[in-house]
């Protein structure tokens, strides 16, 4: 039940989020919608900030599953991005309200992962210090976020497939590339 209940009200946010900007969703709303109670709520999440840092985590790991090697970076990051446009409302709310870096960070922390599973991959067989993999890492999540983040500001005009086509121009080979200048 645990998952179901937190599914739940990720369910009933995203809901609200279609005509709700987040900053007047409460509690109430999401619980009412659910028909579960307040302490439902508070068994599973601390605050509505916690409930959007979850709903967002799921949402962009679910897109990245599966595709955590370079040959398939760009598809997870394409998926990244229709996962944002199908969720254009969830996103485009959240990110103008005083809950766009709980969105920034939790997006950051799965794209973090994701990449650095990558880079770990590309880096088999190279000694390459942890502090310079997780540089690697840390560049490319920040990179990626500006893009998805400037793609969002600007209303999610330009289609994703060119972002990452683009994207894919600029990063071929960079990552071994990286990791080779790094090796002891």
């Amino acid at each position: 039940m645990g998952k179901n209940t937190k599914q739940q009200l990720s369910d009933a946010l995203v809901t609200q989020l279609q005509r709700t900007p987040v900053d007047k969703i409460t509690i109430k709303s999401i619980v009412d919608a659910c028909d579960l109670t307040r302490q439902t709520f508070y068994n599973h999440f601390s605050d509505i900030y916690e409930l959007v840092e979850w709903t967002a985590r799921e949402a962009t790991a679910e897109s990245l599953k599966n595709v955590a090697d370079y040959d398939n970076w760009q598809h997870g990051f394409y998926n990244v991005m229709m996962t944002i446009k199908a969720n254009r409302y969830l996103v485009e709310n959240t990110y103008q309200s005083a809950y766009r870096d709980l969105l920034e960070k939790y997006i950051y922390t799965v794209l973090y992962q994701y990449i650095l599973a990558v880079v770990e991959r590309q880096a088999v067989g190279m000694h390459v210090a942890q502090n310079h993999k997780d540089f690697i890492a840390h560049f490319y999540s920040l990179a990626f976020i500006a893009l998805i983040f400037e793609w969002v500001k600007d209303g999610l005009k330009d289609d994703p497939a060119d972002i990452v086509e683009q994207t894919g121009v600029l990063v071929q080979g960079d990552f071994q590339k990286a990791l080779h200048k790094y090796a002891e």
